[in-house]
């Protein structure tokens, strides 16, 4: 599984966690789940961080030059192709360390707190859902 998916899984996979169960084991595969995702998603963070060090124009006291429209400017042009190379190879890295899990309607305690049909999209690559 590629990071990009792990990062696109975040947002939808807190609302889950925030859901109640019917099995306990079911929600520690879940919190497990979780852990995982934050891991993954901490070090892209961090990665990404020490990219835009690298190519953003910075102001004089070491901070990122921001356009107007909220991106980061970069130095040259040169810069802006390396940066956005290396956001695509971290987006573009396997993932092995994590598990993806299996989820059915009676894991939920009741059908309020069923994922909505955005979060089941989003959660696709790390939860199976099942009839």
């Amino acid at each position: 599984m590629k990071l990009k998916t792990i990062i696109a899984t975040k947002p939808a996979l807190e609302r889950l966690t925030e859901k109640r169960f019917s099995d306990y084991k079911k929600l520690r595969e879940i919190v497990k789940l979780r852990k995982s995702v934050k891991a993954e998603f901490d070090l892209y963070v961090e990665q990404e961080k020490k990219a835009v060090e690298t190519y953003a124009e910075k102001k004089k006291d070491g901070t990122p030059v921001f356009l107007e429209d909220g991106r980061i400017k970069l130095k040259d042009p040169k810069s802006k192709e390396a940066f956005e190379a290396e956001i695509i190879r971290l987006q573009e890295t396997e993932i092995d360390d994590v598990t993806p899990i299996t989820l059915s309607e009676s894991d939920f305690l009741n059908a309020n707190e069923l994922p909505t049909a955005s979060d089941m999209l989003a959660l696709e690559g790390v939860v199976e859902f099942e009839d």
